[in-house]
């Protein structure tokens, strides 16, 4: 039995561990849920987001070692689990069950009610585990444990060195051969105007995730001016792009590869035109919110 227990307590401090971790690549997902939930802003969702993920490091390892600050790292866990949980029955009720909790970041994918059921799980495993009080050295492994998982975000994944500045640019750009408009079929003048066009591929977790940043912005400042360009094959994969990133923005779709020498090497890419010419332009989803915002126009 004693084995038992032990393994289970073992299983118990690693899901915490792989759940930290699993966040961290990418962790703008995990991010844009505290600007979503309304709990944080731009600036400081980075030390938020590495705070929680140090947290879950601490508790894991401090369970795996048997170190329970007579019970205070059991009560932390057990809240924890229950503050997690509260969040996924709102995410169950807000937008139901066919949705990625996001526990284990972009390694696994669980759905609220699956994640739910492992919480419990957790929570009686806990509950019979039994602990173990060392008299010595303990304040010194607990130590070491809480400086290492506080460390290793900020090591794995620096803050700031993310938030990529656009790229200043003066070129006149021809964007007049860009079909229609996907659902009106209207065609887009880019010569006029401040306009922000963003080239996504649909299959691309980069261009999912600055979607879903504009899509964040959008609930902030109503933008007026940013157009998709989203590059896929068959309809089905510009419909799940849509679909995911919950995007509500003027969509141009391109199924061939002349997409790409729209877009260029990298996605997703964005530029800012002002009157036919590019003034600024970025590539990937790690750009600066901050610098961006400044070309929308609401």
């Amino acid at each position: 039995m004693k084995y038992i227990t032990t393994i289970l307590r073992i299983i118990v401090g690693l899901t915490f561990i792989v759940s930290g971790l699993a966040k961290l690549f990418p962790i703008e997902p995990f991010e844009n849920t505290f600007i979503e939930l309304g709990v944080s802003n731009w600036l400081l969702v980075p030390f938020i987001a590495r705070f929680i993920i140090a947290f879950e490091l601490f508790i894991g390892a401090s369970i795996i070692f048997n170190c329970w600050l007579k019970n205070k790292v059991y009560y932390l866990a057990q809240g924890s689990l229950i503050i997690f949980t509260g969040y996924l029955v709102y995410l169950l009720i807000s937008k139901g069950n066919d949705v990625d909790c996001g526990c284990f970041g972009s390694l696994i994918e669980l759905s609220p009610v699956e994640s739910i059921v492992k919480n419990v799980v957790l929570m009686l495993v806990l509950f019979f585990t039994p602990r173990r009080y060392h008299q010595y050295g303990t304040s010194y492994g607990v130590t070491l444990i809480l400086g290492v998982s506080i460390a290793l975000p900020i090591i794995l994944n620096p803050v700031g060195l993310h938030n990529m500045q656009g790229i200043e640019v003066n070129e006149k750009i021809d964007f007049s051969d860009l079909p229609p408009l996907y659902k009106t079929q209207n065609k887009v003048d880019f010569t006029k105007g401040k306009k922000v066009v963003a080239f996504f591929s649909y299959k691309c977790p980069h261009c999912i995730n600055a979607s879903k940043k504009f899509v964040l912005l959008n609930k902030e400042q109503e933008i007026n001016n940013l157009y998709y360009v989203v590059g896929s094959r068959k309809e089905e994969g510009l419909l799940k792009f849509i679909g995911d990133t919950e995007a509500d923005f003027p969509v141009i779709w391109m199924n061939d590869d002349d997409f790409f020498k729209y877009a260029g090497g990298r996605l997703p890419a964005i530029v800012y035109l002002e009157d036919g010419v590019m003034k600024k332009k970025w590539f990937g989803d790690l750009f600066d919110v901050d610098d961006i915002r400044t070309c929308f126009t609401d």
